[in-house]
């Protein structure tokens, strides 16, 4: 079948590779060892890649049902994995262990307001992760390792980052999916318990969430202000991955994120950001 790689006729091709992706490993073996000799590189690597997408995809799968409910992270990789499976997730974690390993010891604070002034001031001021402004609709702010490399994304993105960061310190950090934003609150926290990631971690009321709602044109009510889950997080990314590359006319990468919905969400071909 791999042999079957060199034929010119696209059909074919796409057929040999969807019998390897359902081989899994044995084709993940052969395929490796064919690209140190194969005259033809780039289709043994397309092969390669559809394999690697589907395990992801696979993962999804078991994330959606995970009990109790997965790091958020992990979820946000997933996704990143479907749209660019050569994504190393590792380099990922690796990067937010370090993050953990580094943070100051006030993230651990006993009062819960200066714990989260604390992490406000460490991701923004110390590491300068903040919003996408010039750039917004960019894919790559709602993939998490550009995210993670290039210190800007979206709101939700923005979010995963410091919830793995605070998970890893011991922080019970909560994310808030408000209509159109996404934020961030400390269950203990009582002044100003809410977290904008995007707006250069400013630490928020709740007056000041209901202002960022109606901003948007909605009118807060008390479940937008409810905590959720990671895998609603994973799915919200894939809705803005659809909805950032409808926009760049690029259907092949939009049914990507589209498939990875339905694997978070299934029977939900939802659009709602």
């Amino acid at each position: 079948m791999v042999d079957l790689l060199a034929d010119d006729d696209p059909s074919i091709r796409a057929r040999i590779i969807a019998h390897l992706t359902r081989a899994g490993e044995r084709a993940v073996v052969a395929l490796e060892s064919a690209a140190r000799t194969a005259a033809h590189p780039d289709r043994i690597s397309e092969a390669l890649t559809a394999i690697q997408r589907d395990d992801a995809l696979r993962e999804l799968d078991g994330f959606r049902s995970m009990e109790p409910d997965g790091p958020a992270e992990t979820g946000a990789l997933l996704v990143a994995r479907v749209i660019d499976p050569r994504v190393d997730t590792g380099e990922v974690l690796r990067f937010l262990d370090q993050l953990a390993d580094a943070a100051p010891g006030a993230m651990r604070d006993a009062d819960p307001q200066a714990a989260l002034q604390a992490l406000a001031e460490y991701m923004h001021a110390d590491w300068e992760f903040d919003g996408a402004r010039t750039d917004y609709p960019n894919p790559a702010n709602s993939l998490l390792h550009q995210v993670v490399t290039r210190r800007t994304g979206l709101p939700i993105t923005l979010s995963v980052a410091y919830l793995a960061v605070a998970d890893r310190v011991g922080m019970p950090l909560q994310g808030v999916g408000l209509p159109a934003h996404f934020v961030l609150r400390h269950p203990g926290a009582r002044d100003r318990p809410y977290l904008d990631p995007f707006n250069r971690a400013r630490l928020l009321t709740e007056a000041d969430c209901e202002e960022i709602v109606h901003t948007h044109g909605f009118t807060l009510r008390p479940e937008h202000l409810a905590s959720v889950s990671p895998q609603e997080i994973a799915a919200r990314i894939c809705r803005n991955l659809i909805l950032a590359y409808r926009r760049q006319h690029d259907s092949r990468r939009e049914e990507f994120a589209r498939e990875a919905h339905r694997r978070l969400r299934p029977g939900q071909d939802m659009l709602t950001v």
